[in-house]
């Protein structure tokens, strides 16, 4: 059913087989070599029926293997490229805000702000249609609920100044968003609002 040669089978057969086995080392190493090739030769992103098009997903399922891995700093480096090469504004916002949450995650936290910054960029001038939609569905959501826990991360790492920043970004997102779209960030901006006023 899946054929005999083991060089016909994609990458991430053997690395999720590894990680699997808990050959985390030999997985991320393999996975490292994979992400290498692809930011040495991006050509290798191209589709064979549209020359001209770039496929990402590649990127995308490396970061999420990375991440899957604990290595913050590797699922950081595909996902920046990933988030360089989406072409609608759609995809360069989610793409940002997923950004965003590995780089608060991994203690990077004012390049998270700057994330978050080309995300609220991208939904202010997006250029195209393709973000029409974004305040009514959950991609406004989270980027909202992503706004309130770097807050939360900005407090904690006692940057009080870049915390109300950003709080008052998030709740500008969150007047955005439809009531059905907010219910479900509401807690988090009252706490958030909560930390920052404590902390002054």
């Amino acid at each position: 059913m899946f054929g005999t040669d083991p060089l016909d089978e994609p990458v991430s057969t053997w690395t999720d087989l590894a990680r699997d086995l808990g050959m985390t080392e030999l997985a991320r190493v393999t996975l490292i070599r994979e992400l290498d090739d692809i930011v040495m030769d991006q050509s290798r992103l191209r589709r064979p029926e549209a020359p001209r098009a770039l496929t990402t997903a590649p990127l995308s399922w490396l970061a999420q293997d990375f991440e899957e891995l604990g290595d913050l700093p590797q699922a950081l480096r595909a996902q920046r490229l990933y988030a360089a090469l989406r072409e609608t504004a759609w995809d360069r916002a989610s793409a940002r805000h997923t950004l965003a949450r590995l780089e608060r995650e991994a203690g990077r936290l004012p390049q998270a702000v700057n994330s978050l910054a080309a995300v609220r960029e991208a939904l202010a001038t997006p250029g195209d249609a393709s973000l029409r939609h974004w305040h009514r569905v959950n991609l406004g959501r989270f980027i909202a609920e992503e706004h309130y826990r770097l807050t939360l991360a900005l407090v904690d790492a006692g940057r009080l100044e870049e915390a109300r920043a950003l709080l008052a970004a998030a709740d500008a997102v969150l007047g955005e968003l439809s009531d059905n779209a907010a219910k479900g960030v509401r807690e988090l901006a009252e706490r958030a609002a909560a930390r920052v006023g404590e902390a002054d």
